[in-house]
């Protein structure tokens, strides 16, 4: 089905003007399940969009991203969707410390029929229905990107404040790479690390993957495309990611070659499985290469089963003092942590080097200095993202620790509790000569503090290896290298409760006590472990 393209964009741009607030067609269609934090586009004909933040904090400011691992352990078809390591970053800033936050905007559902005819057909006789919501599909991945071009093209003549989300330089929309796609569709960081590996994002319990998922069993859907929004979403709050229509990315294919992708560019890629698929054939991984043209045909390819998703993105460059943070960035990452007994001589020797560059007479000689000098810095900066994930990973393991030490504190609270009633029973049973009795509270206030002495001693050994954590972290890092790491974890840890966010910034103040007196208190690291227990109590 061929697209006048042009002629589709000149109707666009000589429709009048539309604001948000106009938006006429009913939510039920477009955003069938509203959520705080969707983030709403308008759209021609009255129609709009729902999008969702996709998180990817970082500590490195303007450079810094977020490593992940894509793919999984297959035997069978490691070039297609074998492990490799990536990694992902969006350009608008967060909610947090701006420096340390960035996160991009992924559609919440799948491009809708009325969605794309509204921008590429014009404006339709009556009203939409949800009959007019199914996944738009046979469409090729050019005519999507040309979609988001033409919507975004209307949306700077008619809503630009819209587009407004990163300084002077305006929004775009296009479709996802396929980091973005499978960093989203697993559940960002939104699912503990050790569960974002998974085949399929984590089923709370109770719960059956039939219900986020709509795939060829039958207890789903059974070859049968469904409306948008109609199961429930993944852990950001994205729907049918998995499973209904495949979905195009914006990255060509490449094969999967031991750890990273192969350099030749080939056909597009689809994400994501469809309604006829298996359910045990799909995956957060699943990935399929799809060629650009029909030998059958001789047309273009359009698959009954695949549409595609879009993401608003923003230049990665949008201002010259962006550009000069860029480079202090850049040099920053290539710098020793000044607490390492090494960064003075590295910095000498990269200072030296530099002299020599500047001092030669010959251009040969130049260039091998600056090539030695490239080769230390670009060594330092993968150097200092290994450090940089160690360090979170410590961290983490200082929250959990704190996290249990908390939890026992909250049962020794309960027990505790229950003390002064097995007193008041134990009075009552003397008084009354019940011996039976008098012994069944002796046993069960017995139990009771020997359960308090066992929890006591559990918070001791627990109190140690969280101070251990410490003073590893104080001893081997510097504060500022610490704190840089605390705030790219902030948003992680307090989107997982109170009582984690409670304990991360604990973790922030016994690593500041720790750098101002050189020594753990475990006293004051106890006391502040419970008064986040009494303030969980109340």
């Amino acid at each position: 089905m061929a697209r006048a393209w042009g002629l589709a964009l000149a109707i666009l741009l000589a429709a009048p003007p539309v604001s948000a607030a106009e938006i006429t067609v009913d939510e039920k269609y477009w955003n069938p399940q509203p959520a705080e934090g969707d983030l709403v586009l308008p759209m021609p004909c009255g129609g709009a969009m729902a999008f969702r933040p996709v998180a990817t904090p970082n500590a490195d400011g303007a450079v810094g991203d977020v490593p992940v691992i894509l793919g999984r352990e297959d035997e069978d078809q490691p070039y297609l969707d074998g492990t490799r390591r990536s990694y992902v970053s969006g350009g608008f800033p967060g909610t947090g410390e701006a420096e340390a936050k960035a996160m991009f905007y992924m559609a919440k559902y799948e491009i809708a029929e009325a969605q794309y005819r509204a921008v590429t057909e014009g404006c339709p006789g009556k009203e939409p229905r949800r009959r007019d919501f199914l996944p738009v599909r046979e469409v090729t991945k050019t005519e999507l990107d040309a979609f988001a071009q033409a919507w975004t093209v209307w949306l700077m003549r008619n809503a630009p404040e819209s587009l407004a989300l990163a300084g002077a330089a305006p929004a775009h929309l296009r479709l996802p790479t396929e980091e973005e796609w499978e960093f989203a569709a697993r559940g960002g960081l939104a699912v503990d690390p050790a569960l974002f590996r998974g085949a399929l994002p984590p089923i709370p319990p109770g719960h059956s993957a039939s219900e986020y998922i709509a795939h060829g069993g039958n207890d789903s859907a059974g070859g049968k495309v469904q409306a948008i929004g109609t199961l429930a979403p993944n852990p950001l709050g994205l729907h049918d990611m998995l499973g209904n229509a495949s979905e195009y990315v914006l990255t060509p294919f490449a094969m999967v070659r031991h750890g990273r992708l192969h350099g030749q560019a080939g056909g597009h890629v689809k994400r994501g499985g469809d309604a006829r698929t298996p359910l045990d054939q799909i995956t957060s991984a699943t990935r399929f290469e799809v060629p650009p043209f029909d030998v059958h045909s001789k047309d273009v390819t359009r698959e009954a089963f695949t549409g595609g998703r879009l993401v608003l993105s923003t230049l990665s460059i949008t201002s010259a003092e962006q550009a000069k943070a860029v480079a202090a960035a850049l040099e920053t990452l290539s710098r020793a942590d000044p607490a390492l007994d090494s960064a003075a001589s590295e910095a000498e020797v990269l200072a030296l080097l530099d002299r020599l560059q500047r001092e030669a007479g010959d251009a040969a000689d130049r260039s091998r200095f600056a090539a030695i000098a490239r080769t230390i810095r670009e060594a330092r900066a993968e150097t200092n993202a290994q450090r940089d994930r160690t360090i979170r990973m410590i961290l983490g393991s200082s929250v959990l620790t704190c996290d249990q030490i908390v939890q026992r504190y909250l049962n020794a609270l309960a027990i505790a509790a229950l003390v002064p009633s097995y007193d008041g029973l134990a009075a009552e049973a003397e008084a009354s000569g019940d011996v039976a009795l008098a012994q069944e509270v002796a046993e069960a206030r017995a139990e009771a503090r020997a359960k308090l002495r066992e929890m006591e001693e559990a918070v001791g050994r627990e109190s140690v290896d969280y101070a251990n954590l410490i003073e590893g972290l104080s001893a081997e890092f510097s504060q500022e290298l610490l704190a840089a790491q605390i705030a790219a974890v902030r948003d992680e840890h307090e989107s997982r409760g109170p009582r984690r966010g409670a304990c991360l910034a604990a973790a922030q103040t016994h690593l500041d006590r720790r750098g101002q007196s050189g020594m753990n208190d475990l006293a004051a690291i106890r006391s502040d472990m419970q008064q986040i227990a009494a303030a969980q109590a109340r």
